[in-house]
């Protein structure tokens, strides 16, 4: 789980995007952000965590001038990066951006993907010209700022437990970015690459896939690809002859917990976004 100072950290970058973003002027195509920090060092445990954020370039082709298509691109950019059977630009594009941070802040770690893009918002019947920056970061937690044309500050949400069913049209594009730099990451560690410490969605391997989410923790969240009530559970005498077996699956994405008295909690992550079926001959 982030800490508060993070998330604190994180909804200044935010803020600081949108203020970079208000030095270009209105009507800039949409730009992605990529969001890494470091943590202080254990000799100066009262450092502040730094936090920054660095633009992750688009192809010219996947420019947009319609705020609308950028869901869809966000999906398109998660897919390139996973893409098993060759180099993709965007793939290439990521190991600059890694060495990048490797080479300034070894110890950094994954906080969330940001997209930055125009938009037209409507107050008092009103449509406005607005800027919004939204984010979603490693736990789930979705940042939405919002800039009208004209007024000097921007309005920050941050939503711990964000509602399923009023989420922006970005979140669920954001959420496979995320998954999607993880399993490049964990691809490139295993064909030899050295492995940052940030690389998984989860913080640590001990953290659960499945967490409470809405309001009243009336819902349970898959962490690995962020479907909501997607669930298929069990619970059954254990084979061991006393206590109980429990299974948990996400039937979006097949990643699973369980748990037995013999082996205790143990939990198996799915690839999310899958890897794209083979063309058929």
């Amino acid at each position: 789980m982030l800490s508060s100072d993070t998330v604190r950290a994180l909804t200044e970058c935010v803020i600081a995007a949108d203020a970079d973003a208000d030095q270009m002027g209105w009507g800039q195509p949409p730009t992605l952000l990529l969001v890494h920090d470091w943590l202080p060092t254990p000799a100066r445990p009262e450092q502040r965590h730094a936090m920054r954020s660095l633009e992750f370039p688009l192809h010219p082709d996947d420019l947009l001038t319609d705020p609308a298509g950028l869901p869809a691109l966000l999906h398109r950019l998660a897919a390139g990066l996973t893409n098993p059977t060759e180099i993709t630009p965007y793939q290439a594009t990521l190991d600059t951006i890694i060495d990048r941070i490797r080479a300034s802040a070894p110890d950094a770690r994954l906080v969330a993907w940001a997209a930055c893009y125009a938009d037209i918002h409507t107050r008092d019947g009103q449509p406005r010209q607005a800027r919004r920056v939204d984010a979603v970061d490693a736990d789930g937690r979705v940042y939405q700022l919002t800039h009208l044309r004209g007024e000097d500050h921007p309005l920050v949400l941050v939503d711990d437990t964000p509602d399923p069913h009023d989420l922006p049209a970005t979140y669920p594009g954001l959420v496979a970015l995320l998954a999607a730099t993880t399993r490049y990451l964990e691809t490139s560690a295993a064909s030899g690459a050295p492995r940052p410490p940030w690389s998984r969605l989860r913080a640590s391997p001990e953290e659960p896939i499945f967490g409470v989410w809405g309001a009243d923790d009336a819902s349970i969240r898959c962490r690995i690809c962020g479907a909501v009530d997607e669930i298929d559970s069990d619970e059954m005498p254990s084979m061991a002859g006393y206590g109980e077996d429990t299974y948990t699956r996400c039937t979006r994405c097949g990643s699973v917990e369980t748990t037995d008295p013999v082996f205790g909690w143990r939990a198996k992550p799915a690839t999310w976004p899958p890897a794209p079926e083979p063309d058929q001959p």
